[in-house]
């Protein structure tokens, strides 16, 4: 097969975080196995280029960009509509020199809707999307930028006056532009059933999403877990959707009941100041200060020893996660899990079986199976050995590369045959 994957950033890239790195491994994989691969995706690239096996074609722009300094609004109104035709020109002289026999759209949110409809409406050519979050679901990024409430006065000012107008000349184009999804994968059977209910896909396929068991692997570490108290951590953005704060609440609440002794949190990450200092304010006030501690974001690469020295991971997710990537790398690294099953989380984290699970943004329900994790050292390493047991049998890379390609040649093979 000859793949174009389509996406918004790509490593080396210091945004996109885990559905980027997934991308890579699919196409890593799929070029493993002897397909052609090309990736099209942002200006965005952080360091010098990877040497790989394949093309990567930074040549798309990101509508509205929150990472470039300059407003939405006026990137709305300034070269917007160059830009577009850019990203439709620059898939169409792809396609013409590549020839891909399909377009794989991985991670869209940014992406000009017009070069992917421009993608969709071309003949003999068949896109398929890998939804791991709600795409479908999402308005037009510029629609959602007027029509979304101001922040500040001088927001307030420039929707009150631009709004309308922008609004007008949007509808004009003929925005938002609806998107087919005629063929779609999706991350967890939640997220197919959420897009079927809406009526936003007619059909979806579940593969869902894996680690590399050879990267995060516990039995490269030698490690002794549960014996010292609980030693846990919180790895990826730090935000109240994720419901860091929870944890943190319920950390206070042990502290107040006297029952902290031997536990200690780990937050791997950054987030935005506004969220980030009152939590770390927060830590101060109920004077969690030697049991809580903030950490930048490191390189993948460090993940898997960086896991090695804690024995829970904390996943207090207070939103629809398609399917956590964060819980399945924990897993494979032999740590006991406590979270929210939240969207697709359930689909691998089974309370009393594969992990402790509590309501979310409960932080009292989170402090009693914390409470119960500490005093029962046994049912951790039990829980922990079954979610080990689980994800590698279930949640491995190959068989998430594999599902992708079986997919993708049915539908090259179908188009052919109609």
């Amino acid at each position: 097969m000859r793949i174009l994957f389509v996406t918004n950033y790509y490593p080396p890239c210091q945004y996109g975080w885990g559905y980027m790195q997934l991308c890579e491994e699919v196409a890593d994989g799929l070029a493993a196995r002897g397909h052609e691969v090309a990736v099209l995706t942002s200006t965005y690239r952080q360091g010098d280029e990877i040497s790989r096996a394949y093309p990567v074609h930074r040549l798309l722009t990101i509508e509205p960009d929150w990472h470039c300094g300059r407003s939405a609004a006026l990137q709305f109104f300034i070269g917007r509509r160059r830009r577009e035709r850019h990203a439709v020109r620059v898939l169409d002289r792809l396609v013409a020199d590549f020839r891909p026999e399909v377009i794989f759209v991985w991670h869209a949110i940014g992406l000009s809707r017009a070069m992917l409809s421009r993608a969709e409406q071309t003949p003999g050519l068949s896109v398929v999307y890998y939804l791991a979050g709600y795409l479908p679901e999402l308005p037009d990024e510029y629609v959602a930028y007027w029509q979304a409430p101001p922040a500040g006065l001088a927001g307030a000012i420039v929707k009150r006056t631009l709004g309308p107008l922008a609004l007008r000349i949007l509808a004009a184009e003929g925005k938002p532009i609806r998107l087919q999804y005629a063929h779609v994968l999706c991350v967890s059977d939640f997220v197919r059933r959420h897009l079927l209910s809406e009526g936003l896909v007619e059909h979806g396929v579940v593969v869902h999403n894996g680690v590399d068991l050879s990267v995060f692997d516990a039995d490269r570490y030698e490690t002794e877990r549960f014996r010292h108290g609980l030693r846990c951590i919180i790895a990826g953005r730090v935000c109240a959707e994720k419901g860091v704060s929870t944890a943190i609440e319920a950390l206070g609440l042990l502290a107040k009941e006297g029952n902290l002794a031997g536990l200690s949190l780990t937050v791997l990450g950054s987030g935005p100041d506004d969220y980030v200092s009152p939590l770390k304010d927060r830590v101060e006030s109920l004077g969690l200060d030697a049991h809580v501690t903030f950490l930048e974001p490191v390189p993948r690469a460090r993940m898997p020893e960086i896991l090695a020295q804690y024995d829970v991971l904390l996943l207090p997710s207070e939103y629809q996660e398609p399917l956590a990537r964060s819980m399945q790398e924990g897993m494979a690294m032999g740590l006991l899990v406590i979270g929210t099953t939240t969207g697709g989380s359930g689909e691998l984290l089974v309370d009393g079986d594969t992990g402790l699970v509590f309501e979310p943004g409960d932080a009292g329900s989170l402090a009693r199976q914390l409470g119960r994790a500490v005093a029962d050292p046994d049912l951790c390493r039990r829980l922990a050995d079954r979610g080990y047991e689980v994800v590698r049998a279930c949640f491995d890379i190959k068989g998430t590369v594999s599902g992708v390609e079986r997919y993708l040649v049915q539908t090259i093979q179908g188009l052919h045959d109609a």
